[in-house]
């Protein structure tokens, strides 16, 4: 008996690897699947875009993994990422489904999880639009100023500048989407940043969900933060909206949500329903707020945890703007390549979005000469992409001069924050507008120092990995400066 259980056993190896050979034998490069698990033990939940970074090392800048049955593509090289997301964009425009992300995406009616379709098509032209004509309402100046005052209030004494920032694009956030006559209050913002974390946590610690559906059924802690996260969101978004559709006025665009709403009414947009606004609001919000905070959180790191950077920052706004003169605005950008580097150099860095999210594959194609087939996964690592250590040089040292020339010239390529093709994020224009703006006036009135006794961790050592790579906790000290007397 037990040489015939030896034999079944032998027999069902042989044809297992026989299989995986054969089904593989156009694909690119990766490591043998184990029965069942596929390779979901290479993969760890804390830091998977590092290991993806390793396994390049061995399989090439271009691999495949099996997640339990379901096969999927790594891409570590930006030239291939540009050859998937912008020479063959439309082939790799699907999403693949993510169950967690249907909480998020309120059932496949958001953007940013909903599969590339004409309805999509519709609804990412007619948000875009929208925050193209509303961002203006975000009123970035006064959130700023309200920040610096929060800093001021320190005294220049230690302090934890997370939740301060969070709460501050939140409010910019809210005065956009919803106008400052329907504004949020402060229990409703803080209601939705508690769902900023949440969504932040659990959708990058889905792989296994995802790989066994079966789970969905299981009562874990983190599906069940998830959906009341969601509800909570939802009940906020959905009484808001109604407000704004029982005072909407055409000749009065006072939001993000208006500013949908005409188009929605005025334009006849019959693949769309009420609910794909909703959702576009809501997402335009949680995406925007947590993004948005996390760059600004890292870019507090840096500047503090490398003084010689910060020092040379204050020179070129002093040099140009002057301590007191007048505040940086976004029209000085091209007046400023090395704030302009270091904002390259932050998101290089940090990479913030550090495997963005996964693409699927809208029909059998190939990348790099593999072949690819239909509905395969696809993640973009963008975290190894920009610490290719064959394409940048000293990967992990904060460098701002890399990004500019021997005449100081602002330089910028091989880095894809907001990912790019048809699913960058739409809202990079504001993105970049916001960042800048805040990165600028904070420095122009601060100098951030680490507190006496207090060393700030190394970056591995205080990244906290979600969907976004955010930073763990950290205190430093915020000293408004003055012009020389």
């Amino acid at each position: 008996m037990f040489v015939e259980i030896l034999t079944l056993l032998a027999l069902y190896l042989a044809v297992y690897i026989a299989s995986r050979i054969w089904q593989n034998r156009h694909l690119p490069p990766g490591p043998f699947p184990f029965p069942v698990l596929g390779n979901l033990l290479s993969i760890s939940q804390d830091q998977p875009y590092r290991d993806f970074a390793n396994m390049a090392k061995k399989y090439g800048k271009l691999f495949r993994i099996q997640m339990g049955s379901k096969k999927a593509v790594v891409i570590n090289s930006y030239e291939i990422a540009r050859e998937a997301l912008l020479t063959k964009a439309k082939d790799f425009a699907g999403r693949p489904p993510h169950f967690l992300g249907s909480i998020f995406g309120r059932n496949g009616s958001a953007i940013g999880f909903e599969s590339f379709s004409e309805r999509w098509k519709m609804q990412h032209k007619m948000l875009t639009a929208a925050l193209r004509s509303t961002e203006d309402k975000a009123n970035i100046s006064l959130h700023i100023e309200e920040l610096c005052q929060l800093f001021l209030s320190t005294h220049a004494k230690p302090f934890c500048p997370r939740d301060n920032v969070y709460k501050s694009f939140g409010n910019c956030l809210s005065s956009m989407i919803f106008g400052q006559e329907c504004k949020l209050d402060d229990r409703e913002v803080d209601t939705l940043i508690d769902a900023v974390h949440v969504f932040r946590m659990s959708l990058g610690a889905a792989n296994a969900i995802d790989t066994f559906p079966f789970l969905k059924y299981i009562p874990f802690e983190i599906i069940k933060r998830a959906r009341r996260a969601g509800e909570n969101r939802d009940e906020i978004f959905n009484r808001r909206f109604r407000q704004h559709v029982s005072t909407f006025e055409k000749g009065n665009i006072r939001s993000t949500i208006d500013a949908m709403l005409k188009d929605f009414w005025s334009n006849g947009c019959n693949l769309l329903t009420e609910e794909n606004l909703i959702s576009s609001a809501s997402e335009l919000f949680i995406a925007g707020t947590g993004t948005l905070s996390v760059v600004i959180i890292w870019s507090l790191y840096y500047v503090t945890k490398h003084p010689d950077v910060q020092a040379r920052l204050h020179c070129e706004l002093d040099e140009f703007i002057g301590k007191n003169a007048r505040l940086p605005e976004f029209s000085d950008r091209p007046d400023l390549p090395y704030l302009e580097a270091f904002t390259a150099e932050l998101h290089r860095s940090a990479s913030d979005n550090p495997l963005a999210l996964p693409h699927s594959t809208t029909r059998d194609t190939s990348l790099a000469g593999f072949f690819i087939p239909r509905e395969t996964t696809v993640f973009v690592n963008l975290w190894g992409i920009h610490h290719d250590p064959d394409y940048w040089r000293e990967p992990f040292s904060f460098r701002p001069d890399r990004f500019l020339d021997e005449q100081g010239r602002l330089h910028v390529e091989g880095i894809m924050p907001f990912s790019t093709g048809t699913r960058s994020c739409l809202g990079e224009k504001f993105a970049k507008r916001v960042v800048f703006l805040f990165v600028a006036r904070l420095l122009h009135r601060f100098r951030f120092e680490c507190p006496y006794g207090e060393i700030l961790p190394e970056e591995e050592d205080i990244s906290d990995y979600g969907i976004l790579l955010d930073c763990k906790p950290f205190r430093i000290k915020a000293i408004e400066r003055r012009v020389n007397s």
